[in-house]
C-alpha cells in the first residue's frame, strides 16, 4: 500500500499524450493514492479502447454515490487535445491539495473523463491528421480521398498542387501560406487536399475528401436534428457509443450537480444556450449562470460568451442542435459550462474578440500570416509548420506535402496550457463550492411515557444551490426530491401515521424541515431506528438513533 508520501506522477506539458500515456498517468495516479482515487471505465470505444474514468473522493466520509458530485470531460473532438491535459491537471491537483484542504474531497466526489474520444485523439496525436470526432471509413467510396501518410514522415499533412482551377494562390507576403484566389491573384494557382490516396479514382477533378464525419457535440438528445439539417449529428441521439456511455453514466448518477467540458476554440468561458436566446431560459437561471461564469472569465481572462454568440462579427447567432449545453440545462437541469481553452492564435497574442472581429477571409489570412511570423521568433516552440516538400503522388503526380499541423494549430501552446489548466481548476473549485449540501441536524430523543419515545430531527440544505439546482431542474424528474426513510430497529413499533417522508426539494442555505416520529421501544432496545436521508444532488446521510 503506497504511503501518503508516495510521489504523485508528474504531469508534463511537453507533448500531447497518446492513449498509452493517458492510461499510464491515470493508472499511476490511482496507484499513488488508492485511498482517494479509483480508476474505472465507462466502457470501450468503437475501436476497443477504455473510456477511462477517475473517481476522486475521501471514502472515509462515505462513498462517492452519497456525496454531491461534479463531472469533468475532455477531448470529445479529436483534435482538441488540450482538454485531456486540463482534465488530468484537475485530477492531480485535487489529490495534491487534499492534505491542505481536505474539506473538498470529504464533502464531494469528482468524476473525471479525461478523453472521451480515445480513437479520434489517437489518430490526431499520432499523425496530426484531421477528424472532428469520428470518420466512417467502413465503406470506401470511389473518387474519395482518404487520409494516409504517403512520404513516411509519420505525419498526415496537406497536399498542394498547381492547377488552373485551383481556388488558392501563394500569399504574396508569406509564400508558405496559401490565400483565397481573387480576381487580382497572380498564378500559379493551387488546389489542396489532405495527404492521402484516392479510392478508385477515375481521373476526374471531382474528388471528395474522406467518409462521413461525425461531431459528437451534436449527438446529445435535446433539440437533436438529423443530417443534413445538423451536420455531424449522427443517426439518432446517442448513436455514438462513447457519447451514449457518458450519457448513461450521467443519468445513473442523480447526485451530479455540475458538469464542465473542455474544448479548443478561440478562448472563452461558454454557457448555455446553444440554440435560441437567453429569453428561452429562466431569467433567474441566466443570472446564476452568469454569476458563476464571471468567476471563470475573470480567473482565466477569457471572455464570457453564451454558445449562440460564439461566432464571427456580423454573422447570425449560431444554433447547434443536439449540443451538450442545451442537453445539460434542459434535460439535466444543471448549470453546465465549457472552456474553449484557446488556439495557437491566442498564444500568438490575438484575443478572441480580434479573431471573431475579422470581417472577411482577408482579415483571417492577415492573422495567420502574423501567427506564422510569431512562431518563427519562438526559441522554444511546438511543431506548428512543416516545410512544403515536393512529392511524386502515385495518382495526382507532382504535389508538395507540408503546411500547418492540425494538432498544434487547434490549441494553445503547451506552455500556455499549463497556466490555463491551473486557472480552470480554480473555476472548478468555485463552481463546486455552490453545491447543495443536505444535512441531518438536531436529532433528539425524548421519553414520553414508559416505552413511548419521540424522535425529532431536522433535515436541511446548507449549500448555495437548491437541491433542484436550477429553476428548470425543479420540473425535471431526473432531479430527485429529498426523502427520508425511517427504519425502526428490531421490536420497535412505529406509532406515527407514517414513517417515510418525501420532503420535496430544499432551497439553498436556510431551508429545512423539522420532522417528528413516535415509537414504542422496549427498554432493552439501545438503537431505536435509522434515518436515511436521500438528498439527490445534495448527497445522502444516514444516522443511527439511540436511546439517550
Amino acid at each position: 500500500m503506497p504511503s501518503p508520501r508516495t510521489p504523485l506522477p508528474p504531469l508534463a506539458f511537453a507533448h500531447f499524450f497518446s492513449y498509452a500515456e493517458v492510461t499510464e498517468f491515470v493508472t499511476a495516479l490511482a496507484a499513488a493514492r488508492p485511498n482517494l482515487v479509483t480508476l474505472s471505465s465507462l466502457g470501450k470505444s468503437r475501436d476497443g479502447r477504455e473510456l477511462h474514468l477517475l473517481t476522486i473522493t475521501d471514502p472515509a466520509t462515505g462513498p462517492a454515490a452519497d456525496k454531491p458530485a461534479y463531472l469533468i470531460h475532455g477531448n470529445i473532438h479529436a483534435a482538441e487535445l488540450s482538454g485531456t491535459h486540463a482534465a488530468l491537471h484537475t485530477a492531480r491537483q485535487l489529490v495534491a491539495d487534499h492534505a491542505r484542504n481536505p474539506k473538498v474531497l470529504r464533502e464531494m466526489a469528482f468524476h473525471i473523463v479525461p478523453r472521451i474520444n480515445p480513437d479520434g485523439a489517437e489518430f490526431v496525436v499520432g499523425t496530426s491528421g484531421s477528424v472532428r470526432s469520428r470518420i466512417d471509413r467502413a465503406t470506401r467510396k470511389p473518387n474519395t480521398l482518404y487520409q494516409q501518410d504517403l512520404d513516411g514522415d509519420g505525419l498526415i499533412l496537406s497536399m498542394r498542387q498547381k492547377h488552373p482551377d485551383g481556388g488558392f494562390a501563394l500569399d504574396p507576403k508569406e509564400p508558405r501560406l496559401l490565400v483565397r484566389r481573387t480576381k487580382d491573384s497572380k498564378p500559379p494557382f493551387y488546389r489542396t487536399f489532405p495527404e492521402g490516396l484516392i479510392h478508385e479514382w477515375d481521373g476526374t477533378d471531382a474528388i471528395a475528401v474522406e467518409g462521413r464525419q461525425f461531431d459528437w457535440n451534436r449527438n446529445w438528445s435535446y433539440d437533436w436534428r438529423p443530417e443534413p439539417e445538423q451536420w455531424g449529428a449522427g443517426d439518432f441521439p446517442f448513436s455514438e457509443i462513447e457519447v451514449r456511455a457518458l450519457a448513461e453514466f450521467i443519468h445513473a448518477h442523480p447526485n451530479l450537480f455540475g458538469i464542465l467540458g473542455y474544448h479548443n476554440g478561440p478562448n472563452g468561458m461558454l454557457r448555455p444556450p446553444s440554440t435560441g436566446a437567453d429569453s428561452d431560459l429562466d431569467a433567474a437561471d441566466v443570472h446564476t449562470m452568469d454569476e458563476i461564469a464571471r468567476f471563470g472569465a475573470k480567473q482565466t481572462g477569457f471572455p464570457l460568451i453564451p454558445v449562440v454568440k460564439y461566432h464571427r462579427k456580423g454573422e447570425r447567432d449560431i444554433n447547434l442542435r443536439g449540443h451538450f449545453h442545451n442537453f445539460g440545462y434542459h434535460h439535466l437541469g444543471l448549470f453546465v459550462f465549457e472552456f474553449e481553452l484557446g488556439t495557437i492564435l491566442n498564444s500568438a497574442g490575438f484575443k478572441t474578440e480580434e479573431i471573431f472581429g475579422v470581417e472577411n477571409e482577408k482579415g483571417y489570412e492577415k492573422i495567420m500570416r502574423k501567427v506564422l511570423w510569431w512562431w518563427d521568433k519562438q526559441k522554444v516552440r511546438d511543431p506548428l509548420f512543416s516545410p512544403w516538400t515536393p512529392f511524386s503522388h502515385p495518382q495526382l503526380g507532382r504535389v508538395e506535402i507540408g503546411g500547418l499541423l492540425t494538432r498544434h494549430l487547434a490549441g494553445p501552446t503547451l506552455r500556455d496550457l499549463e497556466k490555463i489548466s491551473s486557472d480552470t481548476y480554480a473555476f472548478t473549485l468555485e463552481h463546486a463550492s455552490y453545491r447543495p449540501r443536505v444535512t441531518l441536524e438536531d436529532v433528539k430523543v425524548d421519553a414520553i411515557e414508559r416505552q413511548v419515545v419521540r424522535i425529532r430531527a431536522r433535515v436541511a440544505n446548507r449549500g448555495q444551490f437548491p437541491t433542484h439546482i436550477s429553476n428548470k431542474g425543479r420540473s425535471l424528474r431526473r432531479l430527485e426530491p429529498v426523502r427520508v426513510e425511517f427504519l425502526p430497529a428490531k421490536d420497535v413499533e412505529l406509532l406515527s401515521a407514517g414513517g417515510h417522508r418525501t420532503l420535496g426539494h430544499l432551497g439553498p442555505l436556510n431551508d429545512s424541515r423539522l420532522l417528528e416520529w413516535f415509537v414504542r421501544a422496549p427498554a432493552r432496545a439501545t438503537e431505536i431506528c435509522r434515518l436515511v436521508v436521500k438528498g439527490g444532488t445534495g448527497g445522502n446521510v444516514t444516522a443511527a438513533v439511540t436511546r439517550p
